[in-house]
């Protein structure tokens, strides 16, 4: 009797340290991987996208390598507690870490679709701005063929179709495209969240 009480209790103080100790997560965007667990920096995960979609608990951390470039944004789905807040920083050396919430589109990233139609491959599901050579693009929400004039643009399941008069690569005939990544128009955003930046 008395030895399940002491393995009851050893299993009991384990499990309270494995609650209130915080986890470290590091992301990469050169050489992490997101089917990695992120626990270490030699396990570090790739997108900001996995960070996005990842669970955290009250005193956790994301590190973002320092030296490293995102272009997506930052909307964590979790939240700390008060005077717990998860925590957002950075490792390693050199320049901080960047999210640019931007996407440029060299003439590489485009095949002609149809007629004056062109499409992209982009790395974000919903996106509401496009700027061609510094000027935002219409925004249109039910199909390609809407497209019509220079600077429209449409999205559908990571494809962004846009018009180029002249069957013009859009990259040329605009002088440079960039798909707006930012999500509600922020580099970060947290709502109603408990985090912090050390």
């Amino acid at each position: 009797m008395t030895r399940v009480k002491i393995v009851l209790a050893v299993a009991m103080v384990c499990v309270v340290t494995g609650v209130m100790h915080a986890a470290a997560y590091y992301v990469d965007a050169t050489g992490g991987n997101d089917a990695n667990d992120g626990v270490t920096q030699a396990t570090a995960w790739k997108t900001v996208a996995k960070v996005n979609g990842s669970t955290f608990a009250a005193g956790d951390s994301v590190l973002l390598k320092r030296g490293e470039v995102w272009r997506e944004s930052l909307v964590p789905p979790s939240s700390g507690a008060s005077g717990n807040p998860i925590i957002l920083d950075a490792y390693g050396t050199g320049e901080a870490p960047t999210l640019t919430g931007a996407l440029d589109l060299p003439s590489t990233a485009w095949t002609l679709d149809s007629g004056n139609i062109w499409k992209a491959t982009v790395t974000a599901s919903s996106l509401n701005y496009v700027a061609f050579g510094g000027m935002y693009g219409q925004k249109h929400t039910t199909s390609k063929t809407e497209c019509t004039s220079p600077r429209d643009f449409f999205l559908l399941s990571n494809t962004l179709y846009v018009y180029s008069p002249g069957a013009t690569n859009p990259a040329t005939y605009y002088g440079s495209v960039t798909a707006m990544l930012l999500t509600n128009g922020q580099m970060l955003y947290i709502n109603a969240s408990s985090w912090a930046k050390k």
